[in-house]
């Protein structure tokens, strides 16, 4: 291991007491893009079945959702039972790791990871029971103001081998909608990436419990190997509900109940009542106006014709250099008048739009982009932000942030921090003003960022943005690949350990460490700003981070750091150096050394205030420094030749003349008087 590589740490906790994970029998039907499922044996209740999710540090959780269902579970839903902290022995070496508990369903999945059916699968029981019981699982958990978001066909399990039960997989170990297969995304969300579809609605839950139903009722997972243009072109010309399928019917009341949730418009989508309604055999349609996405004429872009709005808002998205090129060629307002006539084109619109024909090499290439986002949310008001490779709702921005940091994504978070920007921002709200409220509502929540995401300043940038907005979401430093840093009190004892390795030299200048102990420290944000000030003068800088370190200890009330307080001492023998009185600089290092040995931080500082200290040794050689200089200066002038013609010879004899005078003066008034 390097030693820059926090090893992990030995002891043991109650939860992994108790609870004994075997990694060579993984449960691949449980595992989710936010962690891999392993078989697991509770010490205290053997006999119970259960399985245990070794959760992905870069994937955030739903900490409200845990909070939610580990203390009032929800009927045919697999909820959280137990979570801590543990070493798991995985492929890649032993790595402390947050682990979930659940309870396992013992049936087996309706339909496999491969795709496989489950024999007791059949047409009568997804009409008679199976709908009914997901129903009820999302009813209980929209009562609790949670939205479930990732309902698929291969997370339903027979609750037991009977099979009379079902069971709907966790939702808490991924943000809403997080990789969701975009055929199970409803098609207002469907249009954005993976890990941009945001928290979602009802609504939303429903298109997917109809589009899982239809793949349960077909036995196959019918979004795959479906290329993403094709399918989208297929779901708005012919429908979802008829796109997934490939053209094949549900005949009956199934049909009815499928066609009802998998509506393409919100509105028109079945929810909880229409469904209770359809088993009470009242399905009376709904009445709702639909919407017209459809153009007067085609457009023709990059050799597709495009006549639904929103695929072309798509394909700009996804090609906007070729889609800039495209629109300085066009009339605009001319294009807009002829291609949507509902539209009213208004000075106002034609302002924010700002589309120009032309030659814009001088505005830089970030004004086409804009240019582009900004055409993309006029044609589609309901749909994405599209800004370069990103396509997102703002209420996904905390998981795309955390998406582009797991992947390194340099020109990702690029293009986030650039989509930070208020006036950017407010002509996408303006344009989008009467079709999506919700965007207004949503950039309202990242304005405290504007100003925050572009800085270089320590504690500051997008590691900022990353941890404010994902307080669920571990430390990401490099330092901590093989543990799992959730508060600043593990944090400090991580780099306790680091330092025993020999490490964590520089581990105060890491900007993931620094933005982590900002946002998630008790009034550490201060000692940040001073380290970020102080980043060119190692020695201040190192009596900063001793400083930090010294109110972290006694904050958090931690009785040893060892490895750390001498690591601390190291670092502050460059400023204990810079002291030039000799006694005083003495008296300091025999202190330090005597402190170092009790690992207390906090003591160190308090006894050694190398800051007080070292002003006070500054003040003390600055007036001995004057003494010197005036004693040199009397020294000079006493040791040189003086004659009659020096100044001060001159001064000096004019005053005893005077004094010599007023002698006489006196003398001779008195002879006078006499």
């Amino acid at each position: 291991m390097s030693s820059e590589q926090v090893p992990v740490p030995n002891e043991a906790n109650a939860f992994s007491e108790r609870f004994r994970i075997d990694t060579s029998k993984p449960l691949p039907e449980f595992s989710t893009p936010g962690g891999d499922a392993y078989m697991v044996v509770d010490a205290e209740h053997p006999d119970r079945a259960y399985y245990a999710l070794v959760h992905n540090p870069a994937i955030s959780v739903r900490n409200t959702v845990f909070k939610y269902l580990s203390d009032d579970p929800v009927a045919s839903l697999i909820c959280p039972i137990e979570r801590g902290l543990m070493n798991v022995d995985l492929p890649g070496g032993l790595k402390q790791r947050l682990v979930t508990i659940f309870e396992r369903p013992t049936g087996g999945a309706l339909l496999g990871p491969k795709g496989e059916v489950h024999p007791k699968l059949n047409t009568g029981r997804l009409r008679q029971s199976i709908a009914l019981q997901l129903l009820k699982a999302l009813a209980g958990l929209h009562k609790r103001g949670v939205y479930h978001r990732c309902i698929r066909p291969t997370a339903i399990y027979f609750a037991n081998k009977e099979g009379e039960d079902i069971v709907l997989g966790e939702c808490y170990s991924t943000p809403a909608g997080y990789k969701q297969p975009m055929g199970l995304e409803p098609l207002e969300l469907a249009f954005a990436q993976e890990a941009g579809r945001g928290q979602g609605s009802e609504a939303a839950d429903y298109y997917q419990l109809g589009a899982t139903l239809q793949c349960l009722y077909f036995g196959e997972m019918l979004w795959s190997g479906r290329d993403r243009d094709s399918l989208l072109t297929a779901r708005v010309n012919q429908g979802s509900f008829w796109a997934l399928s490939g053209g094949r019917d549900v005949p009956g009341t199934l049909g009815v109940l499928l066609r009802g949730l998998m509506a393409d418009e919100p509105e028109a989508r079945w929810i909880a009542a229409d469904v209770i309604g359809w088993y009470e055999g009242n399905t009376a349609p709904k009445r709702t106006p639909m919407k017209s996405w459809a153009m007067n004429r085609p457009s023709k872009f990059e050799g597709t014709a495009y006549v639904d709005r929103r695929l072309l808002a798509d394909a700009f998205g996804r090609n906007p250099l070729a889609a800039a090129k495209f629109l300085r060629k066009l009339d605009f307002p001319m294009w807009v008048q002829q291609s949507l006539r509902d539209v009213i084109f208004t000075e106002k619109l034609d302002r924010a739009l700002a589309v120009r024909p032309g030659d814009t090499m001088g505005a830089g290439r970030n004004a086409e982009f804009e240019m582009v986002a900004r055409v993309c949310m006029f044609l589609d008001p309901t749909g994405p932000v599209r800004y370069k490779s990103l396509s997102l709702f703002l209420d996904a921005f905390p998981a795309v942030v955390a998406d582009a940091f797991a992947r390194d994504d340099k020109d990702a978070l690029a293009a986030l921090d650039e989509l930070l920007d208020s006036a950017f921002i407010a002509t996408l709200v303006d344009i989008a003003a009467d079709k999506s409220g919700r965007l207004h509502g949503h950039s309202t929540a990242l304005r405290k960022y504007f100003d925050m995401s572009s800085s270089r300043q320590l504690g500051k940038g997008m590691e900022r943005v990353l941890y404010e907005l994902n307080s669920a979401l571990p430390c990401q430093s490099s330092r901590f690949k093989s543990v799992w840093i959730g508060s600043v009190r593990q944090l400090i004892m991580a780099l306790d350990r680091l330092a025993g390795a020999g490490g964590g030299d520089t581990a105060m200048y890491d900007r993931h460490i620094a933005a982590f102990c900002a946002v998630h420290g008790l009034d550490l944000e201060r000692y940040i700003n001073q380290m970020a000030a102080a980043q060119g003068d190692p020695a201040r800088f190192n009596t900063i981070v001793a400083e930090f370190f010294g109110t972290l200890q006694a904050q958090l009330k931690i009785p040893s750091l060892p490895n750390l307080t001498a690591k601390v001492t190291q670092g502050l023998g460059a400023a204990i150096k810079k002291l030039r009185s000799k006694s005083r600089r003495e008296a300091v290092e025999k202190l330090v050394e005597k402190v170092k040995k009790s690992g207390d931080i906090a003591r160190l500082v308090r006894e050694v205030n190398v800051s007080r200290l070292s002003h006070e040794d500054a003040a003390e050689f600055a007036q001995a420094r004057q003494a010197m200089i005036q004693i040199e200066r009397d020294r000079m002038r006493l040791a040189r030749k003086m004659t009659a013609a020096d100044p001060e010879a001159q001064q000096k004899g004019l005053k005893v003349a005077r004094l010599i005078a007023t002698a006489l003066a006196v003398f001779g008034l008195t002879l006078v008087i006499l």
